[in-house]
C-alpha cells in the first residue's frame, strides 16, 4: 500500500513539465514576442506562478509527510488516512489552477504564431 501511495503522489505531483515550462520560458519569449508590453506581461505570469510554486511545494511535501506518517502510525484510521490524503488532492487542485491561470494569462498575450514558436522551442 506504501508503495502505491508513493507512486500515485509521484505521478500526481512529480511530473510537472507544464509548469516547469510556464516557468522557463524567457528566452523564447523574449526572441518570439517582439512587443515589450506582452512581452512583459508574459514573463511576469511566468515569474508569479514560479513563486506560487514555492509555497505550494512547501504545502506539498508536509503534507506529503504527514500522509506517510500516517500510513506508518498503527493507530490511524481509514479517516485519519483519507483527512491526509485530502489536504494533498487540494494541493493538486490549486496547483492546476494555478497553471491553468498561468497558461490562460500567457495566451492572451501571444498570437498562435508566437505561442507556438516559443513552446515548441521549449520541448526540443
Amino acid at each position: 500500500m506504501l508503495i502505491a501511495t508513493i507512486t500515485a503522489l509521484i505521478l500526481i505531483f512529480g511530473g510537472g513539465n507544464l509548469e516547469f515550462y510556464l516557468t522557463n520560458l524567457k528566452k523564447p519569449v523574449k526572441e518570439y514576442v517582439v512587443d515589450k508590453e506582452r512581452r512583459d506581461a508574459i514573463l511576469e505570469a511566468g515569474k508569479e506562478l514560479e513563486k506560487e510554486l514555492k509555497g505550494l511545494s512547501k504545502d506539498i511535501e508536509e503534507h506529503f509527510e504527514e500522509l506517510i506518517e500516517m500510513h506508518g502510525e498503527y493507530e490511524s484510521t481509514t479517516g485519519d488516512y483519507l483527512a491526509a490524503g485530502a489536504k494533498l488532492k487540494a494541493d493538486q487542485n490549486t496547483l492546476a489552477g494555478l497553471v491553468l491561470d498561468t497558461r490562460d494569462a500567457m495566451k492572451e498575450n501571444m498570437t498562435r504564431a508566437e505561442w507556438e514558436q516559443v513552446f515548441s522551442e521549449v520541448e526540443d
